[in-house]
């Protein structure tokens, strides 16, 4: 039987643990990826000064020893000595200008007299605020709780899935509660791009697909053309609805219905000498024009701190700047490195469960199409392997 040819269109990590799946079970894989470098939200640019280096995440920043398959492909990758601890730092509110701890938030009284709930309450078919308002009070969530909920993908939760936003999944006693990597999570992904049966075809998007003759044909916006006996798009709903339109219309419509938000960050670094606040894992601001500010203080460094901060969409630059120097309390000049990053995510509502559902109803009447992302069984990363190792069992069943 001759080996079979896989095309992946997205270097993410739903692409990439795709792409790993297929490339050790002996197909040809060819990653194709738009920026010049894999990973989407597993983004950790490096800064380098008189010789100290620094990485700072700019999308995913926390794994978990729930990760059963992604800590699998981490030990087929060879890599589970660069799994580090992240550092006991607290999540904060800043209010009024002044930063304090969640629990600083909540009304104790209020969060007592509903707290029991948790035990009767089931999340299905129940929203985000259906729920959590019942477990914490009405006034904590509006106040505090649901801005903690939106700092999670970056924009407002009230209408997503209860069941979507956290899951209990079975953990492995042999690893870290939750970890990170010494380069940070791209180091993940730039291990997947290495293995051997992976070609990584970066720096220019896919801009047509095309089947013929039982096999797929993908051009990229350079002019280069791909061939394969299947296809799998691990891409945002909008652009994989666009590419899947002239092989099946109806697909594409169906993902058109899937809303999505977009995720405008902005990193600085920082010399640790020139900032006061105390370390922090997070910061989260009711009602402001960011939704959160992520910090590299969790894993500490000795010259140089980081941030990140994930602002509401369509702030220009100078206003980002000013918000970012006056929650660190520095002036711009002391700003040693910034870097920008664009991540785009899905906006859940109810009865999503039943909108993948259909997607797979859908692949399953095209041949050899496969799809993978953060938007079929949750947005968190476990979510996007699992999705992807689905995948790849079906496409094994179909050989």
């Amino acid at each position: 039987m001759a080996q079979k040819e896989v095309i992946i269109i997205g270097g993410g990590i739903s692409g990439l643990s795709m792409a790993f799946y297929c490339s050790q079970a002996g197909m040809k894989t060819t990653l194709i990826e738009k920026e010049t470098a894999v990973g989407g939200s597993f983004s950790s640019p490096q800064f380098s000064n008189n010789g100290n280096k620094f990485w700072l995440e700019m999308g995913a920043h926390t794994c978990y020893s729930s990760y059963q398959n992604l800590l699998g492909i981490v030990e087929a990758c060879g890599i589970m000595d660069t799994l580090i601890p992240r550092a006991k730092v607290p999540f904060t509110l800043l209010k009024n200008g002044k930063v304090s701890s969640i629990m600083s938030g909540l009304n104790i009284f209020e969060l007592l007299r509903h707290v029991p709930s948790i035990f009767s309450l089931k999340k299905e078919n129940m929203s985000v605020r259906s729920y959590y308002s019942k477990i914490v009070g009405e006034n904590n969530y509006r106040n505090t709780v649901s801005h903690f909920f939106n700092a999670v993908p970056s924009q407002p939760t009230d209408d997503f899935p209860a069941d979507m936003m956290f899951k209990s999944r079975e953990k492995r006693k042999d690893v870290l509660k939750n970890y990170t990597f010494k380069t940070g999570l791209q180091g993940v992904a730039r291990a997947i791009a290495d293995q051997k049966g992976i070609e990584v075809r970066a720096g220019s998007p896919a801009q047509s697909v095309a089947h013929s003759g039982g096999r797929y044909v993908v051009k990229t916006a350079d002019g280069q053309e791909f061939s394969g006996d299947a296809l799998v798009i691990a891409l945002p709903s909008a652009p994989a609805a666009r590419l899947v339109h002239d092989i099946n219309p109806g697909l594409a419509d169906h993902f058109t219905k899937l809303r999505y938000a977009d995720v405008d960050s902005v990193g600085v670094v920082v010399k640790k000498s020139d900032v006061s606040l105390k370390p922090v894992a997070a910061i989260i601001s009711p009602n402001d024009n960011f939704f959160s500010m992520v910090s590299r203080d969790t894993v500490p460094d000795e010259h140089f701190r980081g941030f990140a901060f994930h602002f509401r969409p369509g702030l220009d630059e100078s206003a980002k700047v000013k918000r970012i120097t006056e929650v660190l309390g520095i002036t711009r000049s002391k700003i040693q490195h910034a870097v920008n990053k664009k991540n785009v995510v899905p906006s859940l509502r109810l009865g999503h469960k039943e909108w993948a559902d259909k997607t797979d109803q859908l692949l399953g009447n095209v041949r050899n199409l496969y799809m993978t992302g953060n938007y079929y069984g949750g947005m968190a990363i476990e979510d996007c392997v699992s999705r992807s190792r689905e995948e790849f069992d079906r496409m094994k069943i179909s050989r």
